[in-house]
């Protein structure tokens, strides 16, 4: 990706820029021992997706998978049957 100054890829990249050097002053005041304790803190809240994923993220990832549609089509479909096995049988009980 190319850094075109005014663009909003090379704001983006100076704030993270600024980010990594406020994270790297802030860790400077630790020892190493607590400055590793802190990187294992982040990286597991990072892989848990506690700060990537938005609530809406998931969301839309829940409507993706196959088994939402195959429970939303057997909502549908299992009412609609019902309804076609009682007529059935009611116009069966008449003749």
């Amino acid at each position: 990706m190319i850094d075109v100054p005014g663009t909003q890829e090379s704001a983006a990249a100076q704030q993270i820029e600024q980010l990594e050097a406020e994270l790297a002053t802030e860790l400077n005041r630790y020892n190493s021992d607590e400055q590793a304790a802190i990187l294992k803190r982040i990286v597991s809240r990072l892989k848990r997706g506690r700060y990537v994923r938005s609530p809406i993220v998931i969301v839309k990832e829940m409507i993706r998978t196959p088994l939402v549609w195959l429970l939303m089509a057997m909502g549908i479909t299992i009412p609609l049957l019902f309804y076609i096995l009682i007529v059935w049988v009611s116009l069966a009980v008449e003749r």
